[in-house]
């Protein structure tokens, strides 16, 4: 880690940092900036393996019982968490009409109800200390409904819903809430289908499959860029609420604020290919 051994990082004063789904992709990207800047990062994963600067906990953040049992080992090692970074994620695909109830309700357990349950288990300590800071991942379709991502985006507009509330509520507080707005980037990220196609949308949501794939294994941002904002917020005594990671992500949130619907619509439309009906190679 250029130079800074492990034990170096977590021997300074730094910020005790807990990162959910830090086993890759944007987590782990995150957790090593992290630790490069002098944090002591505790990174998190359902099945940790591997080798890491930073140490892997278990969790399951659809599990009561693990989330509290990965906070309370945090609080027990270092007797504080200074922030907690909400990334574990989950990315289902399909048409509302291919979404069944089971899908959505999967997609909002983890990137919805998951966050709140680390959120719910880290603010008590947080307010007793009177300081303390959230970081939500969330993505470019907790401001923009995407086609096909239905039910990704709903799960990420609630959780934008809840964390802008919490903000308002701690405005007189030292504790503070920010969301990331990313898109594109080089996650590597797996993507849930629908069980049952419906033969009139499958084509089209196909092509947005494809291109998401190449947005996120070959064309899309480098984790570092996000990993980097993380890095600031944390250090920043009165970070933004909401962050657009992206010049893709800027450019589509500004035109949502600005263009009429029936506008709007269009640019969407051709910015994810789905105008054509040449379905992609």
């Amino acid at each position: 880690m250029e130079g800074r051994s492990t034990s170096e990082a977590r021997n300074n004063n730094g910020k005790v940092v807990l990162v959910t789904g830090a086993s890759s992709g944007l987590g782990r990207a995150t957790a090593a900036r992290l630790v490069q800047r002098g944090h002591r990062v505790y990174g998190t994963s359902r099945q940790p393996a591997g080798e890491t600067d930073w140490p892997m906990l278990t969790l399951d953040v659809c599990s009561d019982g693990s989330v509290e049992a990965c906070v309370g080992e945090v609080l027990a090692r270092e007797g504080r968490i200074d922030a907690l970074v909400n990334n574990a994620g989950y990315a289902f695909i399909g048409a509302v009409e291919e979404t069944r109830l089971e899908d959505a309700r999967a997609q909002l357990e983890t990137n919805f109800f998951g966050a709140l349950r680390m959120m719910l288990a880290v603010l008590p300590t947080m307010r007793a200390r009177g300081s303390g800071h959230i970081v939500n991942i969330s993505s470019l379709s907790g401001a923009v409904a995407v086609p096909f991502l239905g039910a990704y985006a709903a799960s990420k507009h609630a959780l934008e819903a809840m964390s802008e509330a919490l903000a308002h509520e701690l405005r007189d507080t030292r504790l503070r809430v920010t969301l990331l707005e990313p898109d594109g980037m080089r996650t590597r990220i797996g993507f849930h289908h629908p069980h049952v196609e419906h033969p009139e949308l499958a084509p089209r949501r196909k092509r947005l499959v494809s291109l998401l794939e190449r947005a996120t294994r070959e064309e899309g941002n480098d984790p570092d860029l996000l990993a980097r904002v993380v890095e600031q917020v944390i250090e920043d005594s009165a970070p933004p609420l909401r962050i657009a990671i992206g010049e893709g992500a800027k450019r589509l949130i500004e035109a949502r604020r600005t263009l009429s619907e029936a506008e709007f619509s269009k640019l969407l439309a051709t910015a994810l290919q789905l105008d054509t009906d040449t379905v992609a190679a």
